[in-house]
């Protein structure tokens, strides 16, 4: 009789940062329902994934919820797979760290359940080959990955459900196939079309295995009649034709001692994963030539990498920057092992993957995933400073990779990190409450883009601090905010020296050779010095500009501050002016133009923190930046407006003659509410 084999799972995890009204959403709609209807179906073994976060809220808040996992668990009716503890992307990790947090998972699994895993979860399917001998050497038996990449090893239709072994380092693991077609018929269909399906790919073969293994965290459709869930009636369809649909475990499958081949397969993901990692031209084009090559999938197009979008998004790369830089310092701790360990787990917790990449469900977009991603970065880095032996320094280091140095200024209560590029501000943590206030974002054209979304502006430099802009005296705050303002200079972008002569730990001299367009046409030669000084909770810049041609340089200099805050709410933020003798006044967060203002105080109500910026009197713009992001496969489901920062952008109206300067001074200061 011809038979399908089944194995039939869901993974399961949370971002770093979900609120427990986000977890308990998740736990009421999706988690809790599935388990209860495999539980009283104990003929019918299942495969299950969760994140070590997400176990642990389990544990607290549910714990009725482990107790009947760990029954199932006993009666061998589930099997748990294994992975990194906080769910990253291991192969953006360093090794040290996927070793680790793959323990340490296991070690929590055995702990609670009495039994150590022996397969693994890869995260969205981002493999590259290297992983093989990592997870072998984890003690890992098995893994999963999306048919995707079977079939851009140049697999075909039935040896699209084989498993197969993989090898690295003379290391072998066994690999199996998430089917892409089981997964879209589980989210769109009835599951009696399921059924159909199985029985069409049935055969006497026995090495065949069709994985239905989805994420758990979505929320199981439901039919309007009959009124039984979906999962229901599905379980009830495999019960009446189990005598030829054969649901089963993994570990079952690993033990036949049957040959398998070989394969060995692309630094890759799942197909959705790749399309987003390119940009909207790149995903233009790749849909035309593989619409024109195929009607299906093409394995032959692999698409993006998922490494890409640390090149798409700069904000991406700077979270990895600082996760890679914060892995160096916490491996530097000696003589401390409870010091270290704290740190390490703080670090594992940055790891996680969900703030570093966009997809479906935002990633990236989302602020409050990047700020707990920095909050245990800055966390980690806090536990590596020794008491009585750190004191504030600036480093030179080559900190996002770009093959320049920056300078990092680490003190007692701010880390302020600049760039040669601009000479700005890139990172900005005030460490007695962990917050980078430039966890900033940029925004950029996405492919789903609605010409409404357009109407909000796209930004041609990154959204940091002291960002230095020449613009015409005519030039509009909407014209600013809408990115299509005139751009007279050309200091976002230039390369900044740093000061021959005496290296000071408490400040950094940079200039940096430019022009400006005068005139409206012919280009002024002008030299622009910027000198940090930091103390404490307190950064001084003093801009120094000089005219170098033999014109007047007139116009506006403006240097523009992004800073992050959690929302633009009046609940998370309150915004101040001061000019003149007056006293401070508040405003609303949109209210973008002020008259004679040299102070601008913006209270953090979320981590009780006052920042204050005072500049020489002037007009200045304060306005919220936000992005627009969709959500759904290609940005089909939703459209969201995200608050990202708060810009402020002093206006120094500019009459230089030639041969002559002017400076200006800004500060800002840092302080508890």
């Amino acid at each position: 009789m011809k038979k399908a084999r089944l194995i039939l799972g869901s993974t399961n995890s949370l971002p770093v940062g979900a609120s427990d009204d986000e977890i308990e959403h998740v736990y009421q709609t999706s988690l809790k329902p599935y388990l209860r209807v495999l539980y009283h179906a104990p003929q019918i073994p299942v495969t299950l994934h969760y994140s070590g976060q997400l176990l642990q809220w389990l544990e607290k808040h549910h714990s009725e919820y482990t107790d009947v996992l760990s029954e199932m668990i006993t009666r061998k009716q589930c099997e748990i797979l294994g992975g990194g503890f906080y769910d990253p992307v291991l192969s953006l990790i360093p090794r040290l760290d996927r070793l680790g947090q793959i323990e340490s998972l296991t070690t929590y699994l055995r702990k609670r359940f009495g039994r150590r895993p022996r397969g693994t979860w890869i995260t969205e399917h981002v493999w590259e080959p290297s992983l093989a001998s990592t997870l072998r050497s984890s003690g890992m038996e098995y893994v999963f990955l999306d048919d995707y990449h079977f079939l851009t090893a140049g697999m075909r239709d039935e040896d699209l459900c084989r498993p197969c072994l993989t090898e690295d380092q003379g290391k072998t693991i066994v690999v199996f196939p998430v089917c892409h077609d089981l997964k879209l018929l589980a989210r769109t269909e009835p599951p009696e079309r399921i059924v159909d399906y199985l029985r069409d790919q049935s055969d006497d073969d026995g090495s065949r295995v069709h994985v239905l293994i989805d994420d758990g965290g979505r929320r199981l459709p439901e039919r309007p009649s009959p009124p039984s869930p979906w999962l229901e009636q599905f379980v009830e369809l495999l019960k009446e034709n189990r005598e030829w649909i054969e649901v089963g475990l993994p570990s079952q499958y690993v033990k036949e001692s049957r040959p398998r081949r070989r394969a060995y397969f692309h630094s890759a993901g799942s197909e959705e994963l790749l399309y987003w990692s390119m940009t909207p031209d790149q995903q233009d084009s790749y849909s035309s030539v593989r619409d024109n090559a195929s009607n299906g999938r093409n394995g032959y197009m692999i698409g993006g990498h998922f490494r890409q979008f640390l090149t798409r998004y700069a904000e991406s790369n700077q979270m990895y920057a600082k996760m890679q830089y914060t892995h160096v310092l916490v491996n530097q701790i000696r003589g401390d092992k409870y010091r270290k360990q704290a740190a390490r787990e703080e670090l594992w917790r940055g790891q996680c993957h969900n703030a570093y990449w966009h997809g479906q469900h935002g990633g990236i977009y989302q602020g409050h995933l990047r700020k707990q991603v920095y909050r245990a970065l800055i966390e980690a880095e806090k536990k590596t400073r020794e008491r009585g032996i750190f004191s504030p320094s600036i480093v030179a280091v080559d900190f996002d990779m770009d093959g320049l140095d920056e300078y990092l200024y680490q003190g007692t209560d701010l880390n302020a990190y600049v760039h040669q590029v601009g000479g700005m501000l890139f990172e900005l943590d005030y460490l007695p409450t962990s917050w980078n206030y430039l966890d900033t974002f940029s925004r950029q054209r996405e492919s789903y883009h609605s010409t409404d979304d357009q109407a909000l502006g796209y930004d041609r430099y990154p959204r940091r601090g002291f960002v230095d802009h020449f613009l015409s005296s005519d030039t509009t705050v909407e014209q600013f905010i809408a990115g299509t303002a005139s751009e007279l200079g050309n200091f976002t972008d230039a390369l900044y020296a740093r000061s021959v002569g005496k290296r000071d730990t408490q400040r950094l001299d940079l200039s940096a050779a430019g022009s400006v367009r005068a005139n409206g046409k012919a280009r002024l030669p002008v030299e622009l010095d910027k000198r940090y000084e930091f103390k404490r909770g307190i950064i001084d810049l003093e801009y120094t500009i000089r005219c170098t041609g033999d014109s007047r340089l007139e116009g506006l200099f403006a240097p523009e501050i992004n800073l992050a805050f959690e929302s633009a709410d009046p609940d998370s933020q309150r915004i101040f002016v001061r000019g003149g003798r007056r006293r401070l006044q508040e405003v609303a967060p949109d209210d973008n133009r002020h008259e004679t203002v040299s102070e601008i105080r913006i209270e953090d109500l979320a981590n009780h923190t006052a920042i204050t910026v005072t500049f020489p009197e002037c007009d200045p713009w304060c306005f919220p930046v936000r992005t627009v992001r969709r959500t759904g496969e290609n940005g089909t489901e939703g459209r969201i407006v995200e608050y990202q920062s708060t810009c402020i952008v002093p206006r120094f109206a500019l009459s230089v003659d030639p041969g002559a300067r002017v400076q200006a001074a800004i500060r800002i200061r840092f302080e508890k509410l």
